[in-house]
């Protein structure tokens, strides 16, 4: 990582420590994902980082009277939690502050905000500055980096302007060196990306040692984006155009589209090619070249955050069930009667019977991807499809389970393997002195039952109990 980007990371972290009188966890048990179990520990933390940490029949009793104590028999101390995709600025009625009591409650005390103009994210980032003691850290992309023909410019409903638009003319280097400047940690690019901008944004990102996730372009094949440097993918996007049987002629068919001749709103022409292509491809599934190409994945240490929530949108359906409804009730009033109103009315409608074809394939597909070493990384994309901020984070842990990974590989898709993308799994994401006290006291045991995630007993973030 260069001087420049690491200096943004690191003073990002600092800005968001605060200061305050010890706090001592006595008789805990230590559960994170890189260290075995362990067993009756005292954590002393300080200064927002973890001090020390010894057996409980050492003594580490306070020698302050100011220092508190917590009793943790029978409890569970695990790092803190990640959602590594939300869109803070995509419903702008849900204020930052809700959202960031939602993401602490739930015991999620970083977030990846994964598309947003810097303008419209700026009051939360100010507020997080401002309000160190009750906010998780936030990283963030700053806007969908998309073609002329972009998907989210705010004009069409449901795609507000999340995005900015460049092509060959644009001076690429300005563009990402003015978000760097931003505060930027990482880039998120967008589907309608030409090739030859797409792999100019890639060497420029390259350069600055920034990883670039998102949507695989549509008019780029996705192991050529593999050997240009791609760094992440969201949703497993465009992974069943690639691993179809014919990949190479619908590639072909959707440069054909991309044209555009007819001057169609972005967000109409990708909805077009994928209504076109996503069904068919999955028909035609290729399991010899999609093996081959997730094998490169993990080989080039390509980071998937599959966002399962949202492929399974219409085949779990959470809005359906009552009990997820109740969660609506933390959102502002205008918010929590639209989702009311709206999420009865779609669970009036039958399941299509493609969706639960893309249900099945999802989690197949991460099954796979998490055997052949790919790094999972968990994320929602709250609050889109009535994913209530926070509470979806521990769906999206059911949901990964399910598809076939263990409690602990759960556990670091949502502890260490974001700081890795982020390169800060030297400071975040496990239990060990020296690093950020960012930490659940749990009733139960995650290792046993990924739902125990929810179990949450304290939150401690930034070193300071919520």
């Amino acid at each position: 990582m260069n001087l420049k980007t690491l200096t943004i990371i690191l003073s990002l972290l600092l800005s968001m420590e605060v200061t305050g009188d010890s706090l001592v966890i006595e008789n805990i048990t230590l559960i994170d994902a890189k260290n075995p179990v362990r067993l009756n520990q005292s954590v002393v933390i300080k200064n927002g980082r973890i001090e020390t940490i010894v057996n409980s029949s050492q003594s580490v009793s306070a020698n302050d009277k100011k220092d508190r104590i917590i009793d943790g028999s029978g409890k569970f101390l695990i790092p803190g939690l990640w959602d590594a995709h939300v869109h803070l600025t995509f419903i702008p009625e849900i204020d930052h502050e809700t959202y960031f009591k939602l993401f602490l409650k739930n015991g999620i005390t970083s977030i990846r905000d994964t598309g947003a103009i810097i303008e419209k994210l700026q009051p939360s980032i100010n507020y997080l500055k401002e309000n160190p003691e009750k906010t998780p850290r936030l990283f963030y992309a700053g806007p969908l980096i998309d073609g002329k023909d972009r998907v989210y410019k705010g004009e069409e409903p449901g795609f507000p302007e999340l995005s900015i638009g460049i092509d060959e003319n644009s001076n690429i280097e300005d563009v990402v060196n003015d978000l760097l400047e931003n505060g930027v940690t990482f880039l998120k690019s967008y589907e309608m990306l030409s090739k030859e901008t797409y792999l100019e944004l890639l060497q420029i990102a390259k350069k600055n040692n920034l990883r670039v996730t998102g949507h695989i372009p549509l008019s780029i094949d996705l192991e050529e984006a593999i050997d240009a440097g791609l760094g992440g993918m969201q949703h497993v996007r465009n992974m069943d155009l690639a691993c179809s049987q014919d990949a190479p002629e619908l590639l072909t068919k959707r440069r054909a589209k991309l044209e555009n001749k007819n001057n169609i709103a972005g967000s109409a022409l990708r909805t077009n090619i994928h209504s076109s292509q996503r069904y068919y491809s999955i028909d035609n599934h290729d399991a010899k070249r999609c093996l081959r190409i997730i094998k490169k994945l993990a080989a080039s240490g390509v980071f998937q955050t599959p966002t399962l929530t949202i492929n399974t949108f219409g085949s779990r359906r959470f809005y359906a069930d009552e009990q997820w409804r109740e969660t609506y009730e933390y959102l502002p009033k205008q918010i929590r009667l639209e989702w009311q109103k709206d999420s009865l009315t779609l669970a009036e409608k039958d399941i299509a019977n493609n969706d639960l074809i893309f249900d099945k394939w999802s989690l197949d597909l991460v099954n796979i991807m998490n055997q052949e070493g790919v790094k999972i990384i968990a994320g929602t994309d709250t609050p889109i499809g009535y994913l209530t901020p926070g509470y979806s984070l521990h769906k999206e842990l059911e949901l990964l389970f399910e598809a076939g990974m263990t409690t602990k590989e759960v556990l670091r898709s949502a502890t260490i393997t974001p700081a890795e993308f982020l390169n800060i799994e030297n400071e975040i994401g496990t239990i060990e002195e020296g690093m950020l006290a960012d930490l659940l006291i749990l009733n139960g045991n995650p290792l046993k039952s990924i739902k125990n995630t929810q179990s949450i007993h304290i939150v401690i973030s930034k070193g300071i109990v919520q």
